[in-house]
């Protein structure tokens, strides 16, 4: 295994024993794993007002930030497992996922290869595909949605020594990853560093991220409603796909040892903001991105962060007496 899946500590990241999972699952310790993320703060959001607060997932990593880099840890410690010299993902031209694979495998020693299906244009997706190349992955088109899945398909099926990783990274062992984060933010609550959310908004694609999060409230009893912002078609995020998540990750901290959760999942599919489907803008979505760009520093994009911050600027209005957690997915390092 990569020396730089054993010095974490050195580097400022969360050793793999102070993972708070393993209070609740003792024998996920056995599953092999990479030490790649900080703990990430809790602040308030500029401009929402006192009730609303940001978790600062951007900043996970100094190498690259968002969502996708707790699910590394996991992932490419189990693709080094097994052997795997090349990691092959799918995404859009302007993905966040193949970015940040391309960020943090190639910094492991892996080589990076990437199908990439159209999008629509913006200076996000150009700056996107000039990080990949950044990065030093192999990135090829691959038009629509189908012909990408062909080509994957059969990329993977000649390749040797290759670790796919599908769109979203939204497997059962990727998904610890968010139960996880989940009970990192319950500690930062117990010690007195963030206030306690009525509800978590996040953006919702593949799904992984919101069904992390729900679960590991309920596991944690820490009564939490997450507003899944999708993202993508309903065909493939909804209720039912979600709950199939959480089902296939529950099932996999019982076996190392878990216990049973006695709540129910609070999770809910918000639903106002996809507009005319993946990747498309919208008056709203460009306004989200506006306004993050206005909060974090840097450029937003409209696919995920733009349609979540608009969501939340929404519920924040309908929900004046609840605190409201932003569970920030999109980078604002390395880029």
């Amino acid at each position: 295994m990569p020396t730089l899946f054993r010095d974490g500590a050195s580097r400022g990241l969360r050793p793999a024993d102070q993972r708070p999972l393993l209070s609740l699952a003792p024998r996920l310790e056995r599953l092999p794993f990479a030490p790649l993320c900080a703990v990430t703060p809790v602040e308030p959001l500029p401009g929402f007002g006192e009730r609303v607060w940001v978790k600062r997932d951007d900043k996970v990593s100094p190498i690259y930030g968002g969502n996708k880099v707790r699910r590394w840890e996991w992932l490419l410690a189990d693709a080094a497992q097994q052997g795997a010299k090349t990691l092959l993902t799918v995404g859009g031209l302007g993905s966040t996922q193949v970015t940040s694979l391309s960020a943090h495998g190639g910094a492991l020693g892996f080589r990076v290869k990437a199908l990439l299906f159209d999008q629509e244009p913006s200076a996000f997706v150009e700056s996107a595909q000039l990080a990949n190349l950044r990065f030093g992955s192999a990135c090829l088109r691959s038009g629509g949605y189908i012909s990408t899945a062909a080509r994957a398909t059969l990329e993977f099926a000649r390749a040797r020594e290759t670790y796919f990783i599908g769109p979203g990274a939204s497997t059962a062992l990727a998904n610890l990853s968010y139960v996880d984060a989940l009970l990192e933010l319950k500690q930062q609550v117990d010690l007195g560093l963030a206030p306690k959310p009525d509800s978590i908004v996040v953006a919702c694609g593949s799904g992984g991220t919101a069904v992390g999060l729900a679960l590991g409230s309920a596991l944690a009893d820490l009564e939490v409603e997450v507003i899944a912002v999708r993202i993508t078609e309903p065909f493939a995020s909804n209720q039912l796909t979600l709950r199939a998540l959480a089902y296939r990750t529950e099932r996999l901290i019982e076996r190392h040892g878990g216990p049973r959760r006695r709540r129910p999942l609070r999770l809910t599919v918000e639903p106002r903001f996809l507009g005319a489907g993946y990747g498309r803008r919208s008056p709203l979505a460009e306004a989200g991105a506006k306004r993050f760009e206005e909060c974090f520093g840097v450029p937003g994009e409209w696919t995920y962060i733009g349609k979540a911050l608009a969501a939340l600027s929404l519920l924040a209005k309908e929900r004046p007496r609840e605190t409201l957690l932003f569970w920030n997915t999109l980078s604002t390092t390395g880029r």
